[in-house]
């Protein structure tokens, strides 16, 4: 009995470290956002140099670039985020991969004007070493049957998982997209934001019927078991008995689990124009 006692206490202790640690994350990651915002905002680009991932994207309203340009962007004051005002975080651990969603209030200086927009922003990190690297900004303005071949890369598999779950989505094959969709998943929206349970039943009862996607262009980063899927697509939609075609890019982040890969994170950023 008092094996059986100790036994159980160091089990608890350990699931109290590991709620711990996992809370230190999240909050480690949290501070880390805030203090990008002001390091935009002060045009701080050596603290920001060393916090972007070399392979990192962002993805704005008029375009997604790499590091080095949205550097340039942010010195020379192309772009100048004044100031941030966030309202909501929300971070999700997986392994050494961290995904943070905020909504935010962006002050920006765009071509001598100051303007003022809505964003959810998702941010995705990755620890190397002791450090959290930025791999992706994504800002998305908001509203108040397939086999995938055993030899692919992996950017082909998850072009084609991507495809694929277009197809699915255009079909309402709820039951492959539960498959995929990883039970933390977020989906960004011009509309709000919300997690999988909710994004399973608008697709199921056609709140938002996603008719048809059609692929521009694609490109895929992968770091280890985490992949980032940028596409840039028309999609055809029906809402609330509407048909209604926009411009978007689409960011995809996905986690392999187990061999498979879960879809995390879904961000539609409206593009200002089809190219």
């Amino acid at each position: 009995m008092k094996k059986l006692i100790i036994g159980l206490t160091m089990i608890l202790m350990s699931v109290n470290l590991s709620f711990a640690q996992e809370s230190t994350t999240e909050q480690e990651i949290k501070e880390l956002s805030k203090a990008k915002w002001q390091w935009m905002a002060d045009k701080n680009v050596d603290k920001l140099e060393t916090l972007f991932h070399n392979k990192s994207k962002f993805v704005h309203m008029s375009g997604t670039w790499n590091k080095d340009w949205e550097l340039e962007i942010i010195e020379t004051g192309s772009i100048w985020y004044k100031q941030a005002d966030v309202h909501d975080v929300v971070v999700e651990v997986f392994d050494n991969t961290a995904v943070l969603w905020n909504r935010i209030t962006l002050m920006a200086h765009v071509r001598g004007e100051d303007v003022s927009n809505e964003f959810t922003v998702t941010e995705i990190y990755k620890k190397e070493g002791n450090s959290w690297k930025l791999l992706d900004l994504t800002f998305s303005s908001v509203r108040d049957t397939h086999q995938i071949a055993p030899n692919a890369n992996p950017e082909q598999i998850i072009k084609e998982l991507s495809k694929a779950k277009w197809q699915w989505m255009a079909d309402k094959n709820t039951d492959k997209l539960e498959n995929l969709f990883h039970e933390n998943s977020v989906f960004v929206h011009m509309g709000g934001s919300w997690g999988k349970d909710r994004e399973i039943e608008i697709i199921r009862s056609g709140g938002i019927h996603y008719k048809k996607a059609d692929i521009h262009e694609v490109s895929v980063n992968v770091i280890e078991n985490t992949a980032i899927l940028l596409n840039r697509i028309s999609l055809l939609a029906e809402v609330g008995g509407n048909e209604v075609t926009n411009p978007f890019m689409v960011t995809e982040v996905y986690k392999q689990e187990n061999g498979d890969w879960k879809l995390a994170s879904l961000s539609f950023t409206k593009l200002l124009e089809s190219e």
